[in-house]
């Protein structure tokens, strides 16, 4: 197993798997040996490393893994507001970016008695109000890919453009690309890295 200038041990052959220094590259004075901290754009943990020890983003190559794209979602709010409800689409939503750990993925709105912070975190504002403070939950398979539950939700979870409500406790494989509806309008859309 090669070893890169800083002495860590690297699987590949070119760049070490720690640090991304070039192997075979001659080894820096002790004193310059320490890499400043970089701060992880994913979880925001300081790192030494190539990979962050939190959530594992690659800090040199921008990254391995899974976003989750929150929009207010005209056409999919059409489709499930009657005219009866009073819930206005917002005149305004920034669309958020999520990068998703491996895991499990907790969708909803804070709850301070309940000591529920979910990790896409969809309080307001503006608020959606069909969405569950646990109201649904992603979690990684093993070859890499995702499942979505609905954690018995009051008003549901859809994907795409199936009208159909997932059943409580149910795991759906889901893919990059896939839309996840829950609420009166707010859509989270799977994006893997790399991916538009």
């Amino acid at each position: 197993m090669p070893v890169c200038p800083s002495g860590h041990d690297s699987a590949a052959t070119d760049f070490c798997d720690v640090c991304g220094r070039q192997l075979g590259a001659p080894a820096a004075p002790s004193a310059v040996a320490v890499e400043p901290a970089t701060v992880c754009p994913s979880c925001g943990e300081a790192n030494s490393g190539r990979f962050c020890e939190g959530c594992g983003y690659d800090l040199v190559a921008g990254g391995a893994g899974w976003s989750a794209v929150v929009s207010a979602d005209r056409a999919y709010f059409d489709t499930v507001s009657s005219t009866d409800e009073d819930i206005p689409f917002p005149a305004a939503y920034p669309v958020r970016v999520v990068r998703l750990r491996a895991g499990e993925v907790r969708i909803g709105r804070r709850s301070r008695s309940r000591g529920l912070v979910p990790e896409i975190d969809l309080t307001g504002p503006p608020e959606d109000p069909g969405i569950s403070h646990l109201h649904a939950v992603l979690r990684t398979l093993p070859d890499g890919g995702w499942t979505l539950t609905d954690a018995g939700s009051t008003n549901g979870t859809t994907i795409n453009d199936d009208p159909a409500v997932l059943g409580a406790d149910a795991a759906v494989a889901i893919d990059d690309g896939d839309r996840i509806h829950v609420g009166a309008w707010t859509t989270i859309t799977l994006r893997a890295d790399g991916s538009r």
